[in-house]
């Protein structure tokens, strides 16, 4: 197959400029998306002296854009097209960061490479400093998991042009992970996923440039736990915070634990930094833009809040507790809550076993437990199997639908109660007739949802 690189050649237009954030997330730079390079000051002393220029060219993006920062990364000058910076004589510092592009559907990343992150500046001197943008493979596509497939692929790309519309498409790339349940990506672009057998690892992550093409993938980390424990189902759903923390949910085990980032390291520690226990077969796991943690504890038919307070240290339970009934003259409890999503307004959308329903954020807040009608209850088609949802940057939402088949939900048909027939339904002989896609992710995630690798 082509590299999918060609594919999402096409140029933009407009630039959105991002840097990949660490520690607290949201504003500044962080050090995490940032690269330097090994490039010489040059020989002998570099006199501070006088002014010189630091020239920065940029290039590897459709529109020439990035994100440069000349100076401290908190304080320096930013820069975001090739310009001409005047600084004072001596050693500087440059720090590039992934940039976004806007895409259909998903945006394109692009990862920095700096020839020179520590140039020398003469007085009266231009300094020039290249800046080499390339494309992170697993950008700019729509990704589902696989399962009962015509092949033993574990994971689809679909080019979002080709996933529009109502359509039949074909997959621009093929993969066999050994598993994609709740997968995710890190704020490289890396994959993470699930084992799909007891055979496989428990956690597994795939650099972002061994997917861009099809084939088998071996991993170049993994991930086991004696926290694990060996009930099945064992580890469901992956996420990151906002400090590059990877949250997975144990379903057998009723927990969710947490391994800070500096334990994603080959040698690293297998011994959860927090554990949070006491929930219910917990699968879908989300962060709202506070830093709380929701689960979808699908054998108490709740969806559940932990204060962004209480992920510091091990604990049990929840903070709040929301139970939701069916709409109509006969109410009853939704059950089964799988996959949950934030959108870009703070309301919390739940796949109820094929009902997907939204928490207004209205009642995200207070403690114990509620009962709540949600206002938009949207039934899929019986034969619909939805796991994991997942918002796109246009606001629509993304999930598996009957056999063989995947859907989108279009930002204007979430709303209203009852039966509704997406606005995109997708079949592939990549998935065949008897396949069923799974989960979803884009990377980058879209800009205005409280997702690790959202930027």
């Amino acid at each position: 197959m082509t590299n999918r690189r060609i594919a999402l050649s096409a140029a933009a237009v407009i630039v959105v400029t991002v840097v990949g954030c660490g520690g607290g997330g949201g504003g500044g730079h962080g050090g995490a998306g940032a690269t330097g390079g090994s490039g010489a000051t040059g020989g002998g002393a570099c006199p501070t002296t006088g002014t010189g220029t630091l020239a920065i060219e940029i290039s590897g993006t459709p529109s020439g854009h990035g994100m440069v920062v000349v100076g401290p990364v908190a304080t320096g000058t930013e820069v975001t097209t090739s310009s001409d910076v005047s600084v004072p004589a001596g050693p500087q510092t440059v720090t590039a960061f992934i940039s976004t592009e806007p895409g259909t559907l998903v945006r394109t990343a692009y990862t920095p490479t700096v020839d020179q992150s520590n140039p020398c500046v003469r007085a009266g001197e231009t300094t020039t400093v290249h800046v080499m943008y390339s494309i992170i493979d697993t950008s700019g596509v729509v990704w589902t998991g696989l399962q009962n497939g015509p092949t033993t692929a574990s994971l689809l790309g679909f080019d979002p042009a080709t996933v529009t519309t109502t359509s039949s498409a074909l997959a621009v790339v093929v993969a066999d992970t050994h598993g994609a349940d709740g997968f995710t990506f890190d704020m490289y672009g890396d994959l993470w996923v699930t084992g799909g057998t007891t055979a496989d690892p428990p956690v597994a992550r795939y650099p972002a440039a061994m997917l861009a093409v099809d084939g088998v993938k071996t991993p170049n980390f993994t991930l086991d736990s004696p926290a694990f424990g060996g009930a099945i189902p064992g580890a469901k759903v992956l996420t990151f915070d906002r400090d590059g923390a990877l949250w997975v949910s144990l379903v057998a085990a009723g927990k969710v634990v947490k391994f800070n980032a500096s334990q994603l390291v080959t040698g690293g520690s297998t011994t959860p930094s927090v554990e949070q226990s006491g929930l219910m077969a917990p699968m879908g796991v989300a962060f709202d833009a506070a830093g709380n943690m929701w689960v979808a504890s699908n054998d108490s038919d709740t969806v559940v809040r932990i204060n962004a307070a209480h992920l510091t240290t091990s604990g049990s339970g929840a903070d709040l507790a929301i139970t939701a009934m069916t709409s109509g003259v006969v109410n009853s409890v939704l059950r089964f809550p799988i996959g949950i999503a934030f959108d870009a307004t703070g309301n919390l959308w739940v796949n109820y076993d094929g009902t997907i329903a939204e928490l207004p954020a209205s009642v995200l807040s207070g403690s114990g437990t509620l009962t709540v009608t949600p206002p938009v209850q949207l039934v899929t088609d019986v034969g619909a199997l939805p796991e994991g949802i997942a918002f796109d940057e246009q606001g629509g939402l993304w999930f598996s639908y009957t056999a063989g088949k995947f859907a989108r939900f279009a930002a204007s048909q979430l709303v209203g109660q009852g039966p509704a027939t997406p606005s995109t339904i997708i079949t592939s002989a990549d998935i065949g007739t008897g396949g069923d896609a799974g989960w979803f992710a884009f990377y980058p995630a879209p800009a205005n949802l409280p997702l690790g690798h959202a930027f």
